[in-house]
Formats: C-alpha cells, sequence, structure tokens
C-alpha cells in the first residue's frame, strides 16, 4: 500500500507571527539591501572654504604689484566689501514672513547706519594715510640733509619729527643718525637705546630683530669699557 506524500504546511497556516527561517533570511537580506543602497545613496560632506587672511596696510598687495596694499588695492578692497555688507544687510531686510519681518525689526541695522559706519571706516583710514605720509615726509627729509650734509638742519628736522610724532620711534633714529654723521658716537648710541626702549614699550608693532639690530649700533658706536 503507498502512503500519501504529507504536504508542507502553508505560511497561512502558521501562527500570526510565526516566520520560516528562509523568509527570515530573505527579509533580513531584503533590509540590509536596502540599508546598503540607502548609504550609499548618501551625498559626501561638504567641506566650506576658508577665506585668506587679510593683508596688513603696509604689506606687499596681493595683486602682486609691488607696492603696499595701502597704495594698491585697499581702496577697491574697501569698495568691495562695503557692496557687500549692503547687499547682505538688503537681503536680511526681506522678510519671508510679515510678522517675523516685525519682530526682527528692532534688531537689524537700518541700511543707512550700515552706510554711515562704513563711510567712518573709510574717513579713517583716509586719515591715518594722510598721517603716514606725513611721517614718511618728514623722516625721509633727514635723512636727505644728512646726507647733504646739512646737518643743523638735520638735527632741527628730527626734533621736529619727535615733537610731532612722538608715538614712533623715527625721532630718536633720526636723531643718532646726525650724531653719528657728526661723529658724536656717544650721543648717536643714547638715541639708539631710546629706540630699543620705545621697541620694548611697544612689542605689538616691532618686529624683535630690530632691537638686536640697534643693540649692534650701540655696542659699535659706545662699546662697553674693558675690564
Amino acid at each position: 500500500m503507498q502512503r500519501a506524500t504529507a504536504k508542507p504546511a502553508s505560511l497561512g497556516a502558521r501562527r500570526v507571527g510565526e516566520i520560516g527561517i528562509a523568509g527570515e533570511q530573505q527579509l533580513m537580506e531584503c533590509g540590509v539591501g536596502q540599508q546598503v543602497s540607502i548609504q550609499r545613496k548618501r551625498p559626501p560632506t561638504s567641506t566650506v572654504p576658508t577665506s585668506m587672511a587679510k593683508p596688513g596696510r603696509n604689506d606687499p598687495c596681493h595683486c602682486g604689484s609691488g607696492n603696499k596694499y595701502k597704495k594698491c588695492c585697499l581702496a577697491k578692497d574697501e569698495a568691495a566689501e562695503r557692496d557687500s555688507l549692503v547687499k547682505a544687510q538688503a537681503r536680511r531686510d526681506q522678510p519671508a514672513v510679515a510678522h517675523r519681518h516685525e519682530r526682527a525689526a528692532a534688531h537689524r541695522l537700518p541700511v543707512n547706519e550700515l552706510m554711515a559706519e562704513v563711510a567712518a571706516r573709510l574717513s579713517m583710514a583716509e586719515k591715518e594715510d594722510a598721517y603716514e605720509d606725513e611721517l614718511d615726509a618728514a623722516s625721509n627729509a633727514v635723512v636727505q640733509l644728512v646726507g647733504a650734509a646739512k646737518l643743523d638742519e638735520a638735527e632741527a628736522a628730527a626734533r621736529d619729527l619727535l615733537v610731532r610724532f612722538p608715538d614712533v620711534h623715527d625721532g630718536w633714529d633720526r636723531l643718532g643718525m646726525v650724531h653719528e654723521a657728526r661723529g658724536d658716537s656717544r650721543q648717536a648710541a643714547d638715541c639708539y637705546r631710546k629706540v630699543i626702549d620705545f621697541i620694548r614699550q611697544h612689542p605689538d608693532d616691532y618686529d624683535a630683530g630690530m632691537i638686536e639690530q640697534f643693540a649692534n649700533l650701540v655696542e659699535r658706536l659706545d662699546p662697553p669699557a674693558a675690564t
């Protein structure tokens, strides 16, 4: 007598929540595949480029002209910066929602105030340029007078530097040059010592190497007594 082959129970005959091993494995593989697919489609993290540092007013211009930045592209760069600030402020003055505009209006800087601030900064920069130009002219005049052997006039011009520009070292430096040209080595060394003292009082405005330069001048002009 031939036995009837038993048929495997159908999936519907199983209890609720019961899944066969093969079905579970298929679901896991399907889930893993979807997860891998999703991970592969994630965009790479973008990096935000950093802006280059702005050169100092007396640094060489970034355009490669060889001139100082203040004499070359400074005015153009500041004008571009001003336009950028104004445009950015204008964008901030366009509210997406009316009530948000009313709530933020008290905290936004009006465009006219921004323009006034930029104008004040430009005016200050122009005054600084005029001051530096005047200082350069007065300091170079002493050098020219020393070169022309007009030492009395050079000394008067150097002492005028000390009075008009007390916040720089040029006056003592140029007066030391005058004494050195006259052969007054000790007086020249005293002037250079004052330059060293001035640099030490304003370390942020000078390179440390300048102290060594003037110290070498002092040692040459007024060497310490031999023991």
